[in-house]
């Protein structure tokens, strides 16, 4: 059930309770202690009772109005206790409902009643222990609203940020999917692109060899099943990444380094030249720098074999004790076209930069003076993404 409608059923119960209390009270006292008659009487009643009703809405209105029946009540001889009640919880309602500065007609009221009304009985010997405490309990019953909305500011408070942590995490969430997702993109690209080079590059070379020399043709052949084998094997890895079902997702490990020779052999297969150097202490670096290296060698080399017809390829890895430092470097041709990759509008070099610029390192790839292309890459080993 609303909250809202629990809390207008409670004021509706209390209503009831003081109302039909009040009115069996005054329809069996004696008419002529009960000043203007019962029809009078039962209309202060209402007139105190009712407006409880909406108190929460018109909290000063309603202590207003329930004060002014009380005290007629009380004039004409009623002798009823339920218009004190209803005066304590239309006062606790100015607390705890009414905004500043409407609700200080709550204790603006009970010093009035102070000076005006218990002043003259105090003058006319009414003792002390009978009317002061009524002060303490009328201004504590009002305080006491004022802590209460107090505490329903701060709870609104602490659920509007709870809510805001909530949507920013949601928010943090969506991010880390389309990262994800953006991660994914150029590992599809980086494999299908090294893929169909390797099959392009040995497929000119069959069709080439077909008729002299069967051998040669053949052996290109399985290296085109063997390049497609191994890149829908990676493309079904990546895709199923994106299942919906946890539990179906392979958990085959991401290329590394100790992969880069298979690589090379691969690219050795379509016909080009590589040469692999690695200087420095080999060791192991984290996943990330693993992975990042490992593509930056693939995609380098898969322009080769796109933009450069097969030219000679140098490899150079150096660990360094602060980054990893790449360079891939091709002769290129001899009419000056090189593997930069600038001719097919593709995403290579940028998701290259992407990926090393996550680990705070650089690449720069850049036409060499003497021919051919080169790209260098630095990549911290730490290990952490920026």
């Amino acid at each position: 059930m609303p909250r809202v409608r629990v809390l207008a059923l409670a004021d509706l119960g209390v209503v009831l309770v003081l109302a039909l209390s009040a009115l069996g009270q005054v329809w069996t006292s004696p008419v002529a202690e009960l000043g203007g008659g019962r029809g009078v009487h039962s209309l202060l009643v209402a007139g105190f009772t009712l407006p409880l009703m909406v108190r929460r809405r018109f909290a000063v209105a309603v202590f207003a109005i329930v004060i002014a029946a009380a005290w007629l009540q009380l004039q004409l001889g009623g002798g009823l206790g339920q218009p004190f009640f209803a005066v304590i919880l239309a006062l606790y309602s100015v607390g705890a409902h009414a905004s500043l500065p409407a609700t200080l007609v709550g204790p603006g009221a009970v010093v009035l009643m102070a000076v005006f009304v218990d002043g003259p009985r105090l003058r006319d010997g009414e003792p002390w222990d009978q009317v002061v405490p009524a002060w303490f309990i009328l201004f504590a019953v009002w305080a006491f609203g004022r802590w209460m909305r107090r505490r329903a500011v701060e709870s609104a408070a602490l659920n509007a940020r709870a809510e805001a942590a909530e949507r920013d995490k949601e928010e943090q969430a969506a991010r880390a999917v389309a990262d994800e997702r953006a991660r994914i993109a150029r590992e599809l690209h980086d494999l299908v692109a090294h893929s169909m080079g390797v099959i392009v590059i040995q497929a000119q070379g069959a069709q080439r060899a077909i008729d002299t020399a069967p051998e040669q043709a053949r052996a290109a052949l399985a290296s085109i099943e063997t390049a497609g084998r191994t890149g829908l094997a990676e493309m079904r890895r990546l895709l199923e990444l994106l299942s919906p079902e946890p539990g179906d997702a392979d958990t085959t490990p991401q290329p590394t380094l100790e992969q880069l020779p298979d690589l090379i052999a691969r690219v050795r297969e379509a016909g080009l030249t590589v040469d692999l150097r690695i200087d420095g202490v080999v060791r192991a670096l984290p996943a990330g720098v693993e992975l990042t290296g490992y593509r930056v060698v693939q995609e380098a080399m898969t322009n080769v074999l796109k933009h450069a017809e097969a030219a000679p390829v140098e490899v150079r890895l150096r660990y360094e004790p602060e980054c990893l430092d790449i360079e891939v470097r091709d002769a290129g041709r001899a009419d000056g076209v090189s593997g930069d990759g600038a001719e097919s509008g593709g995403r290579g070099l940028i998701g290259m930069q992407e990926r090393v610029s996550l680990y705070g390192g650089t690449v720069r790839a850049a036409r060499r003076p003497e021919g051919g292309f080169v790209v260098h890459a630095r990549i911290p080993v730490d290990g952490r993404q920026r």
